[in-house]
């Protein structure tokens, strides 16, 4: 899978972070909800508006805003810049459930995103919602932007279940308009199972970059396995740990320890650091 056409990205160089453009409410229907494994829904969204939509990133994340059970959603107007307080001012009744995910594919021909959903059973509202989706359901993206800017020096990539999709997607962007970088990238996944995994990521990509290390860890467990997995590679002078550059997205807690490690111990420039919290163990991302 991969972004597709070449216009889908706005600027294939990237040499620094995407800034975000204006946000966008884009109400969408759902067209395809297909488990692409045990706990990973691929839910396709489409919507007019997204054939002229284009990514700022491969790495691009956006709010789908998901109404209560059994309603449509309701496109509303946006008075602030914050879309928790416009949401959280709506009667309870209609009021949408929002979280955040990652583009895993933005087809401009037929105007259909494609995003990976990492579940839990009735868990949490996203998990409650995704399960349940059929095609003709409604909701809403609210577009926001990507994270990933070109690594100089080697880049390395930290990334739980929930943010693989975005690893993925970076991935393929670099395989197809800067392919000789593949060969500094380094990246370490920890995830519950494999079953929290889009299928073929060892398959795919162990034999076209410098490292991939997958670790099987428990949710409690992952920043403390980041930790200490980062830690030996810097003793051992692993080329992963000797980068100008980390990508570090997922769970908050396994995030920072990758961002803390690589600003206060490697002394990477703030700058060289991309990272983003997409969500929070027990609760809602603010």
């Amino acid at each position: 899978m991969t972004t597709r056409p070449v216009s889908a990205v706005a600027d294939r160089r990237l040499t620094t972070r995407p800034t975000a453009g204006e946000h966008q409410l884009i109400p969408v229907t759902v067209t395809a909800n297909e488990r692409i494994a045990e706990h990973v829904q691929r839910l396709s969204l489409t919507a007019p508006e997204l054939c002229d939509f284009r990514l700022s990133g491969p790495d691009e994340y956006f709010g789908l805003l998901m109404p209560p059970a059994g309603q449509h959603f309701q496109p509303f107007a946006i008075s602030t810049g914050n879309i928790r307080s416009n949401i959280s001012a709506m009667e309870e009744s209609s009021r949408p459930e929002l979280r955040w995910y990652s583009v895993r594919n933005l087809d401009q021909h037929t105007g259909t995103v494609d995003v990976d959903v990492v579940t839990h059973g009735d868990g949490g509202p996203g998990s409650q919602w995704v399960l349940r989706a059929q095609p003709g359901d409604t909701a809403g993206i609210y577009t926001a932007s990507g994270i990933w800017s070109r690594p100089v020096g080697g880049g390395l990539y930290v990334a739980d279940a929930t943010s693989a999709p975005a690893l993925r997607s970076i991935l393929e962007f670099v395989a197809d308009h800067h392919p000789d970088e593949l060969a500094d990238t380094h990246v370490l996944v920890v995830t519950p199972s494999e079953g929290h995994l889009e299928p073929g990521l060892a398959q795919e990509w162990s034999h076209r970059i410098a490292t991939l290390r997958i670790v099987h860890t428990t949710m409690d467990d992952r920043a403390v396995t980041v930790r200490h997995l980062l830690e030996a590679w810097r003793a051992e002078n692993h080329p992963a740990a000797q980068v100008g550059y980390v990508w570090a997205c997922g769970e908050q807690d396994v995030a920072k320890t990758a961002r803390t490690l690589g600003v206060k111990e490697w002394g990477l420039d703030p700058d060289r650091v991309g990272w983003a919290t997409y969500w929070i163990l027990g609760k809602p991302r603010p």
